[in-house]
């Protein structure tokens, strides 16, 4: 039943005042909003997983067919009918492995323009204002990807462990060093750090680039999660 019925219905009994209805509708509008989010984050998962799943599995082998077909062209004699046919079948694989290679970078590529852009959509459609702040630099397609990753799970855990009113997304590069800051407003100050952030796969993530991540909660409520990633050379201008 759509959100205005609901109010219809109850403001038509009496049975709310305006306050509790507007309150009503918000956290309808919250539901719906930490629902999309949920269904969005599963559908990215899932094609990061079947992107890592069929390269592993296919990729492996088709390299061993690879070798194998190269093994009998070596082996077979120069005047050897077959000869031909199994150099059609060496590149035949060859080209199997490299589409196999670009239809599963297709799965497995994150974009961190898009992921920011979903991340506005997502906080408004939750009822918090998103102000986004980003370097001018152009990231390593490396770097970009992790920090895609980094947004998209931060944001998760706004929509579902926060009330924030609030989210600051920031990427700075200084001093070689680039930096996500991903803070909000809605944290209440007597949870613990980091409780139920999930940041264990962040910090994976950003180990593999040499990279750190933490958090900082404030007194006034306001939670900061923070990654910072070396630049070595992998900023192109």
């Amino acid at each position: 039943m759509p959100d205005f019925a609901i109010l219809a219905l109850f403001t038509s009994l009496g049975a709310l005042p305006v306050a509790a209805l507007a309150i009503l509708a918000l956290r309808l509008r919250r539901l719906r909003a930490m629902q999309a989010e949920a269904v969005r984050q599963a559908a990215a998962e899932a094609r990061e997983q079947f992107g890592r799943d069929v390269h592993d599995l296919v990729s492996s082998r088709l390299w061993l067919a690879t070798l194998r077909s190269e093994l009998a062209y070596r082996l077979a004699e120069e005047d050897n009918p077959l000869r031909p046919a199994l150099a059609d079948v060496v590149q035949a694989i060859r080209q199997a492995a490299a589409d196999i290679r670009n239809v599963t970078r297709s799965f497995q590529d994150v974009s961190l323009p898009s992921e920011l852009a979903n991340a506005r959509a997502v906080l408004r459609a939750y009822g918090t204002d998103c102000k986004i702040e980003v370097t001018d630099a152009e990231l390593s397609d490396e770097i970009g990807a992790t920090l895609a990753i980094m947004v998209r799970e931060a944001v998760t855990n706004v929509v579902r462990h926060s009330r924030a009113t609030l989210c600051v997304i920031e990427i700075a590069l200084r001093a070689g060093t680039v930096t996500l800051t991903v803070a909000n407003d809605g944290v209440d100050p007597s949870a613990p750090s980091g409780a139920g952030s999930g940041l264990d796969n962040l910090r994976t993530r950003a180990a593999a680039l040499d990279g750190v991540v933490g958090t900082v909660l404030d007194p006034d409520g306001w939670f900061r999660l923070v990654a910072e990633i070396p630049s070595r050379g992998n900023i192109r201008r």
